[in-house]
């Protein structure tokens, strides 16, 4: 889905001169985390999987103490990371796993460590060209291990509507969304949208399925929303620079020939 456009937007360069951080992008926010994800969610709850998860933020913030330059949040931010992330654990409980846990604990670390790997090696690039091309890149060996490893699926008409609505919503347009608000927010900020998913999916549960809203559930989303506001706050100091507004990509969604020069080759 997300091709057509994004050959128009560079893609085609993207790929042929800047494929190899490219494909490290989809190894470690594609490849690794989904393959872990699916094997660890055989043995632990949905609940337990959303909110180590969701625990994405704490890992690009300890990231940002020990690798380049890091995010300078406002007073206050890590006290709305531990509110966010304990209403996630009130609306979505927990419940004791083994080592599936560890799986998908290491699939969070591994898409805190794609979303600063984007922030730092594709500043330059339009988010949907991004996805695109780290899609692209991934698809291959993740059709191969599942042709291994998975029985044939029965297809079905409900199959291919599922299909359909995660491979274009919940994957292509998830990673173009998220991408294009780390390029405006940073890595840091941009994670805490994972503190929303859980709202999100227990308000669908409750529109869609008719599932009950309990005072948990509201305790839970209350909290989430105010940990999220209050760790997302910008400081008051801080104003766009005229570097990294230039590094922004334009508006014509072209990739910049000198930067891929200086880059292609180089990672």
């Amino acid at each position: 889905m997300l091709l057509p456009v994004a050959w128009r937007h560079g893609l085609p360069r993207l790929l042929g001169e800047r494929w190899r951080p490219l494909l490290l992008l989809a190894v470690m926010e594609v490849a690794v985390p989904f393959t872990l994800i699916a094997v660890g969610e055989r043995t632990v709850p949905s609940g337990l999987a959303g909110v180590l998860i969701a625990t994405e933020p704490l890992f690009i913030l300890a990231l940002g103490l020990f690798w380049g330059k890091r995010e300078r949040l406002a007073r206050g931010a890590w006290a709305g990371v531990a509110l966010g992330f304990l209403g996630v654990v009130v609306l979505l409980g927990v419940a004791v796993a083994g080592a599936g846990a560890l799986l998908v604990l290491a699939a969070a670390a591994c898409y805190a460590v794609g979303a600063v790997l984007l922030h730092r090696l594709f500043p330059d690039v339009p988010p949907l060209t991004v996805s695109a091309g780290m899609l692209t890149l991934a698809a291959g060996p993740l059709l191969a291990a599942a042709a291994i490893a998975e029985p044939a699926p029965q297809v079905t008409t409900r199959v291919l509507l599922a299909v359909l609505g995660l491979g274009v919503a919940c994957t292509a347009g998830g990673f173009t969304a998220f991408f294009a608000l780390i390029a405006t927010e940073g890595p840091a900020r941009a994670a805490f949208i994972t503190y929303v998913a859980p709202v999100v999916a227990v308000a669908s549960g409750v529109l869609l399925l008719s599932e009950p809203v309990t005072t948990r559930t509201i305790t839970g989303t209350v909290l989430i929303l105010a940990g999220a506001a209050l760790a997302a706050r910008r400081r008051s100091s801080d104003t766009p620079s005229a570097d990294s507004t230039a590094a922004r990509p334009s508006r014509t969604g072209t990739i910049p020939a000198a930067e891929n020069e200086q880059t292609g080759g180089a990672r």
